[in-house]
């Protein structure tokens, strides 16, 4: 039999003990599906870089909760959760958002961001994020979410298959932005920033149509972002 030499063993404790909990419970329970699509994020980075100029420092993840936010206002089927054999539609969207640390991915949650200003959230996020980093947040912040999103664009990557987190009906991936050829509908070719959204949802729960419909609406909403959200 061939030897391996042994670099470090760890135990597999606290926060990377639970992720793995949860993520076998979400591949054994849940049955999974999911739908890509190639968004344009010109308009959105548009915005960042214009509320830039006016001294707001205004993140794209803090943009893309807002309007994931809207979009699940009106595809409410995916901000939901099965608990005991039934179907929760949540009125409130709170979005947990994907914080990578050493020990692991953790989740800040954004609560109420319906309700929420575009200026609202990106403080919110960057408190959060800031209190997760110095191991001073509250429990509470890290709860409670009804969908999660997860901007795996900051590691480079330009697709992942999301897995849910459990009990939530629908997780959104967001992938690294790239330049790229786009035939118009006119026949013709221009370049612009893409990158590719992905959405797990819960089978048991909803339809993959509902996952495509999310992801028409947001598609909309990021075409037009500044309009949407009356800037």
């Amino acid at each position: 039999m061939e030897e391996k030499r042994i670099k470090q063993v760890k135990k597999m404790i606290g926060a990377r003990k639970l992720i793995a909990e949860r993520m076998a419970t979400s591949l054994r329970d849940y049955p999974q599906g999911t739908g890509c699509k190639k968004i344009c994020m010109d308009e959105i980075l548009a915005l960042k870089d214009e509320l830039k100029k006016q001294n707001e420092n205004v993140s794209v993840t803090s943009i893309l909760i807002k309007l994931a936010a809207a979009a699940l206002q009106e595809n409410p089927q995916l901000n939901s959760a099965v608990i005991n054999n039934e179907l929760i539609i949540y009125d409130s969207v709170n979005i947990g958002v994907g914080i990578g640390l050493p020990e692991g991915i953790m989740l800040v949650v954004i609560k109420e961001a319906q309700d929420k200003d575009i200026f609202q959230i990106s403080e919110e996020l960057q408190r959060l994020i800031t209190q997760l980093k110095s191991r001073k947040i509250n429990f509470k912040d890290m709860q409670g979410s009804t969908f999660t999103l997860s901007n795996i664009g900051m590691f480079d990557l330009d697709e992942v298959t999301p897995f849910l987190s459990p009990p939530e009906t629908a997780i959104l991936s967001v992938g690294a932005t790239r330049k790229m050829h786009v035939v118009n509908d006119d026949d013709t070719t221009s370049i612009k920033r893409m990158a590719t959204f992905c959405t797990t949802v819960n089978h048991a729960a909803v339809d993959g149509m509902h996952g495509g419909k999310f992801l028409m609406t947001f598609t909309k909403l990021a075409n037009k972002p500044k309009e949407y959200m009356g800037l």
